[in-house]
């Protein structure tokens, strides 16, 4: 380890062990909330069982926040870490998870964000997740699973109370600002590659993209 990773991977210890509570932001991007602490890569690998032991000994964890980055890890990875962090969580901590949903019933949606995706970022994505993986994922690792947003297998959004107490997603019904919304042009491909007796959704519902975004939650 580089002596600069080394000292950060110390500082991240340091705050995590003074937290009154420990909400963690993984694979944090640059992105920072208040109450909550930012981790990259290098400071938390969430298959690394002796990064959980160094960073949370004697600490319980109380929120996980990964929006967009579980896509970017292999399947079998994504249960390794959830299997694994569930030895560092309080009773009811929940681990927010969103990621692109394969159910989106825009074509163009789904090739931007899909396997191997055209959309800057998203080349190296590695699983396309439904609601439906999610489910059976909860229930191989032991959690409930919360489904906040998502499109079902027929292409029709969904959309539950949730709270961002549990951790912000910028990538929701809610708060996405991006492609879809700067550009009109970007807008009407998209539209125009959902079927049509779906389309009315977006704009009774006022929503472009969204990501399928779940809570799973320590019982």
């Amino acid at each position: 380890m580089r002596l600069l990773d080394h000292i950060k991977k110390t500082i991240l210890r340091y705050r995590i062990q003074s937290a009154c509570s420990v909400k963690i932001i993984i694979g944090a991007g640059g992105t920072a909330y208040e109450g909550w602490i930012s981790t990259e890569l290098k400071q938390l690998d969430v298959t690394s069982e002796k990064d959980f032991a160094y960073l949370f000994s004697g600490r319980l964890i109380d929120n996980l926040l990964l929006e967009h980055v579980v896509e970017h890890i292999e399947y079998e990875e994504f249960l390794k870490f959830l299997v694994l962090a569930k030895r560092f969580l309080s009773a009811k901590a929940v681990v927010r998870v969103a990621v692109p949903d394969a159910y989106h019933p825009s074509s163009y949606v789904r090739a931007l964000t899909g396997v191997n995706g055209l959309e800057p970022g998203a080349e190296d994505h590695k699983v396309f997740y439904s609601v439906e993986d999610f489910e059976y994922i909860a229930v191989m690792t032991g959690y409930s699973l919360r489904k906040n947003e998502f499109f079902d297998n027929r292409g029709f959004f969904k959309s539950f109370f949730y709270d961002f107490k549990d951790g912000y997603v910028s990538r929701c019904s809610k708060n996405y600002v991006g492609r879809f919304t700067g550009c009109s042009y970007e807008y009407n491909k998209m539209i125009n590659s959902v079927p049509f007796h779906l389309r009315a959704q977006f704009s009774e519902l006022g929503i472009s993209y969204t990501s399928l975004f779940v809570d799973f939650v320590n019982e």
